[in-house]
């Protein structure tokens, strides 16, 4: 959601960590996003090519942890912990600057 002044403004199809276990070089790791109060600290304009997948437009907002967009957006909790949002709707934050550069974000 994006909210503005307490009022939401917009609300978005999102798909979260999956809260399963995954492997990665051998180590165990938690599909989550975890619960907090954040901000909007980098971004790239394009796609990434990150060793989980590919991030369309990520907005980093708590490490690695990212809203960005994905070919695959479905209505459960299924990703390794970044916020899902579709292409679209990806492309309409940027255009919009909805979320830029020291936006809070807040999980929870």
């Amino acid at each position: 959601m994006l909210v503005d002044d307490g009022q939401i403004t917009q609300v978005f199809n999102t798909s979260t960590g999956s809260n399963e276990y995954y492997e990665q070089e051998g180590e165990t790791h938690l599909a989550d996003t975890p619960a907090g109060k954040f901000t909007v600290g980098r971004q790239i304009d394009g796609w990434r090519h990150a060793p989980l997948g590919l991030l369309w437009r990520p907005k980093y907002f708590n490490g690695g942890i990212a809203v960005h967009g994905a070919n695959s957006v479905p209505p459960y909790a299924a990703s390794h912990g970044c916020a899902r949002v579709s292409i679209a709707a990806m492309n309409w934050l940027w255009k919009n600057d909805a979320i830029p550069l020291k936006t809070k974000v807040w999980v929870y």
